[in-house]
């Protein structure tokens, strides 16, 4: 089954959450569709729900029981819109007992609850059996996000500036290592492009970075994004940017006693042509992990300034020289680059650029 995109009413419930706004997102959030309802109250945090129902308002934004002056005869602007706020209210009111319903099957992770809560239409209660299937079976994940909610990462740029042969050459000569070892990283790292076509830097979320930086606060409650290791978040994948940048966006919404997980969410990701890791960010010389991602967003020379001054900070630099691609890729992928050939990948990239271009060989 596909993962359902997330509608306009969705995303303003989420937005006025993410405000801290409890009385308009309970309002939008009755627009939300059954399809998405569940999945919907799954995104954010535990406990943000939680304050959202614990502390939703007796009488919703725009309902009113009694218009005075509003009838057939009376069809004023003001009669007009005081009539469209009675309807909006009455539809919170109208789909109040879904909403509960949803609320209590989200908490508990199961259809069968408290028998107290109401029971729901039929519509609500195949969506609930969907949610319970899928996501708490950890089959899917909630909703498919096409945009920052947060409203924190910049706005992409139509075709990005991209790294030039002047760029590579500098870099090399700087670092006195070969042109194509620069290349051959890059081609490993993100297949040679640091951007997808809708300019947006290319990223890999890593679901167990996220967990450890966050303590395994989500890992019963957002499974599809915090996970204990590399190969158990693989199923969250699915080979697009779309489904990456879908995981950085909601980890973003999480929150903890009041700090939503933004720094944690870009730290988790390995960003641009050659997929640094945001949790350098400080090591790096950038001054939080916000402004090291709006930095990728802006050009592939800004990646490759962030590769050089990684391999600098980490000693890789003569590894780098000398072709040690096993010493190289441990230090730069990680104690586990050989359970994806991260060091033969590079030494074969590396051999066939220069056979292509042997005037690469030196800066």
């Amino acid at each position: 089954m596909a993962v359902p995109d997330m509608g306009a009413s969705c995303k303003q419930y989420v937005r006025s959450l993410v405000r801290g706004d409890l009385r308009t997102a309970y309002y939008h959030l009755s627009f939300v569709s059954d399809s998405e309802l569940f999945r919907g109250l799954a995104g954010p945090s535990r406990e943000e729900i939680d304050d959202l129902f614990e502390k939703e308002p007796e009488q919703p934004p725009g309902f009113a029981p009694e218009i005075p002056g509003v009838s057939a005869a009376n069809q004023s602007p003001a009669a007009m819109a005081a009539l469209a706020a009675a309807s909006l209210g009455g539809k919170v009111l109208e789909r109040q007992s879904n909403l509960v319903y949803a609320y209590e099957v989200v908490k508990n992770g199961k259809k069968n609850f408290a028998p107290h809560a109401a029971a729901p239409d039929k519509p609500s209660d195949a969506a609930a059996t969907d949610y319970v299937h899928h996501c708490v079976a950890m089959h899917d994940i909630p909703l498919d996000l096409d945009e920052d909610l947060t409203d924190q990462l910049p706005d992409a740029t139509p075709s990005p500036p991209t790294l030039t042969d002047v760029g590579y050459t500098n870099a090399a000569a700087t670092l006195g290592v070969d042109v194509n070892a620069l290349k051959a990283v890059a081609e490993v790292e993100s297949g040679g492009s640091g951007f997808g076509d809708d300019g947006r830097p290319t990223l890999r979320y890593e679901l167990h970075v996220f967990q450890a930086k966050t303590h395994r606060r989500f890992h019963k409650t957002h499974p599809h994004l915090s996970q204990g290791s590399w190969h158990a978040g693989d199923r969250y994948h699915n080979g697009t940017q779309d489904r990456e940048y879908s995981l950085l966006y909601s980890a973003m919404l999480l929150e903890h006693q009041g700090e939503r997980m933004i720094e944690e969410a870009i730290e988790s990701c390995s960003w641009g042509k050659f997929q640094i890791m945001g949790g350098n960010w400080s090591d790096l010389g950038w001054t939080s992990a916000l402004d090291f991602a709006s930095d990728m967003y802006v050009s592939e020379v800004n990646h490759l300034d962030a590769f050089v001054s990684f391999i600098q900070f980490h000693g890789l630099v003569s590894a780098l020289k000398k072709h040690q691609w096993a010493t190289f890729a441990n230090g730069y992928n990680g104690s586990g680059y050989a359970d994806n050939d991260y060091d033969g990948r590079m030494q074969r990239a590396f051999h066939r650029l220069q056979h292509a271009h042997p005037a690469g060989a030196h800066p």
